[in-house]
């Protein structure tokens, strides 16, 4: 028999008995819907706290601290060790697989000064040149960090509050989300900088012109916080102040290192590998590991509840081409009579068997996606009139869910058809045709 015919033929089967054959696809819907909504939901989780944690740092984004604790095995105890952080280190870090950037840290502290009004601000020395690779802000106001201009310091949007020292308030106007209703505007006020912050008032601070290189967008990150300059000019300061408060300067041993991964996949290998050479990292995929290990372990109990109502349809399938054996016994036996191939008649059965799957399969998908849509839309606003917090994403569906579970459908087709298939091809054709 050739291929079409069998083809053709199994739909005609398919389509005689229209009702049964709709009802039982509509089991193998259920099956799939349930299965797909229900690992979505688990997926979603991950995706929405990932969304979440982006908010608050970068996902590549590896911090390898000044700081180690030690374990003594002799005494039992443990005790916080200091190792260095140079150039050497980052000279190793550079040459690991997967690493885009590396920058050490360092800060100094300084005040701004703009007429009466005066602000403490905290100045991170960071690489200018690897700035982008840590989902830096964009710049509102300014052209940002250049290795042209050293001097220039790049403000966080909340980095820096006016007050006026003298006054009986006491209040501290915000700069940043603030920045209209700051008394002083940074970019185009005469303000003036210092980083003589003794407490001495013997001594008068010596001001120089501040250089703005801009002011970053609001985020819910360090970098709203911080204030920024090139490493090296950092460097440069914070030397200028060890010799004013008469400390000898010694090389620099950097306050921490920050690296950035080619793919946040590859966090937890370059995390291992700076770990492995003795130093404490860490990396918001420590807490996106712990999200992961709850959402798989979530995806597989709501995956096994939608299963359970795929193993139903599948039973369903059975049933009806069990039916559907009885009802043409007789055709089987005509069949045989005629010199059809027993491989023919199971594949008739099987591929209608596989056609049920598929197309339950398909329909259960597109109402997934559906449902999928609907979730996280509505959603967060009924989690708002409840009082609780959702994120955008609830339900997510990736292409391959979607044809892992036409795939799983067919196959629940396929093996449910296995025992009816075997069945028909065991009638024996003079007694098909005798029987009424």
């Amino acid at each position: 028999m050739k291929r079409v015919d069998f083809i053709k033929m199994g739909f005609k089967n398919l389509w005689r008995r229209k009702l049964r054959t709709i009802l039982t696809i509509m089991g193998v819907v259920i099956g799939t819907f349930s299965i797909v909504i229900m690992v979505s939901l688990g997926i979603g989780m991950t995706e929405g706290y990932k969304e979440e944690m982006a908010q608050w740092g970068n996902l590549t984004k590896i911090t390898v601290s000044r700081y180690n604790y030690v374990y003594d095995e002799e005494s039992g105890m443990g005790a916080s060790k200091q190792q260095e952080l140079d150039e050497a280190l980052i000279t190793k870090i550079k040459a690991m697989e997967h690493v885009r950037a590396v920058t050490p840290i360092i800060s100094v502290s300084a005040t701004l000064k703009a007429g009466k009004y005066q602000s403490y601000i905290g100045i991170t020395g960071i690489d200018s040149d690897t700035l982008q690779y840590f989902d830096a802000p964009e710049i509102v106001s300014g052209e940002g960090l250049s290795k042209d201009n050293p001097t220039a310091i790049l403000f966080g949007a909340e980095s820096y509050s006016f007050y006026n020292p003298n006054g009986n308030s006491g209040v501290i106007i915000m700069g940043g989300g603030g920045r209209n209703n700051s008394p002083v505007d940074i970019m185009n006020d005469d303000v003036k900088i210092t980083f003589d912050n003794t407490w001495d008032d013997s001594k008068k601070p010596k001001y120089t012109k501040l250089n703005v290189a801009g002011i970053m967008a609001e985020t819910s990150n360090e970098f709203s916080w911080n204030a920024y300059a090139d490493i090296d000019q950092v460097i440069t300061w914070y030397k200028d102040i060890q010799k004013k408060n008469g400390k000898k300067v010694q090389d620099i041993n950097y306050e921490s290192v920050w690296v950035s991964v080619d793919n946040v996949d590859n966090v937890s290998a370059v995390q291992s590998q700076i770990e492995d050479l003795g130093y404490r990292a860490y990396s918001m995929a420590d807490d996106l590991d712990s999200v992961k290990e709850v959402s798989n372990m979530l995806q597989l109990i709501l995956g096994g509840i939608g299963a359970v109502s795929l193993l139903v349809s599948a039973i369903g399938i059975a049933n009806t081409m069990i039916m559907s054996i009885y009802e043409r016994t007789k055709e089987i036996g005509v069949m045989k009579v005629l010199g059809c191939l027993v491989t023919d008649i199971r594949k008739i059965f099987l591929f209608e068997a596989t056609i049920i799957g598929f197309c339950g399969g398909m329909v259960g998908i597109a109402l997934s996606y559906i449902a999928s849509h609907v979730l996280n839309k509505y959603a967060p606003e009924i989690g708002a009139m409840i009082g609780m917090e959702a994120t955008s994403t609830i339900s997510l569906i990736p292409p391959w869910l979607a044809i892992a579970a036409v795939l799983f459908a067919m196959f629940v087709g396929i093996v449910s058809g296995l025992y009816p298939a075997r069945k028909a091809t065991k009638i024996k054709p003079l007694e098909a045709i005798r029987s009424e």
